[in-house]
């Protein structure tokens, strides 16, 4: 099984994160996976976006789940990294499976826990979307479905169960029960977070047969520590500085 160099929300480093030119950095780099983020809004259209709030990467502000879709789409999602990319807007989850469809880029898609009063119903939508959303992508197109949530990856599976499945985990989490977590999850990748990531629970995590993919490792010599210890793929900011790793 080949490595997998995974570009964390396009290419940070060369544009901003969860764009479309931060997407087309990855294409233009010769790389093959991109990791990306779904969120829904109170009236429960899908947008490609890391925080719960629009705050951080964006000119609005609020919780998604509270904001409606004109809300969303009218955000300038660029103008706060340089200004040269003033206007860009959060991309849609129609936007995303157009790319990868005409890119033949391979995702990782991560499910934000969903939170608020209707925590529960748009959660349900918000899988439901995307469920539906992926009978247009290209079946040549591999596809990792993850998420700190095991509960939103068991929504999802109920719907999609020939999906691959991976469970976040920060590095305080991978105690006693990960692995019941996992089998839960219908998951048969682990992506651990590389915070005290040691070669002996790599070396515990492959005894079960999963596959392990390391966020976020920005420094090489790190990542290619990690590869040389058997990691399956490493999530990174700098992707297009990794390449050459596989």
């Amino acid at each position: 099984m080949s490595k997998k160099i995974f570009a964390h929300r396009g290419i940070p480093t060369l544009a901003p994160e969860n764009t479309m030119p931060a997407f087309n950095a990855v294409v233009a780099n010769g790389l093959k996976w991109i990791e990306t983020d779904l969120s829904i809004t109170k009236d429960e259209d899908v947008f490609i976006i890391h925080d719960d709030k629009l705050d951080r990467t964006t000119d609005q502000t609020g919780s998604i789940e509270t904001v409606d879709t004109e809300t969303v789409g009218s955000a300038d999602a660029g103008s706060w990294y340089d200004a040269k990319f003033k206007g860009e807007k959060i991309p849609t989850l129609s936007q995303l499976i157009n790319f990868l469809n005409k890119n033949k880029i391979n995702a990782n898609i991560e499910l934000k826990g969903v939170v608020g009063d209707d925590a529960d119903y748009l959660a349900d939508k918000l899988v439901l979307k995307f469920s539906k959303a992926l009978e247009k992508l290209d079946p040549e197109i591999d596809l990792i479905i993850s998420s700190f949530n095991p509960i939103m990856l068991a929504k999802m599976y109920k719907l999609n169960p020939e999906l691959k499945y991976a469970v976040l985990f920060e590095h305080t989490a991978i105690q006693d029960d990960w692995n019941l977590i996992m089998q839960a999850s219908h998951a048969k990748i682990i992506h651990p977070d590389d915070t005290d990531l040691t070669k002996e629970k790599i070396d515990m995590i492959k005894k079960y047969n999963y596959q392990i993919n390391v966020w976020t490792v920005d420094n090489k010599e790190r990542a290619k520590q990690l590869l040389d210890w058997g990691v399956d793929g490493i999530f990174t900011n700098k992707a297009d500085q990794m390449k050459d790793l596989v």
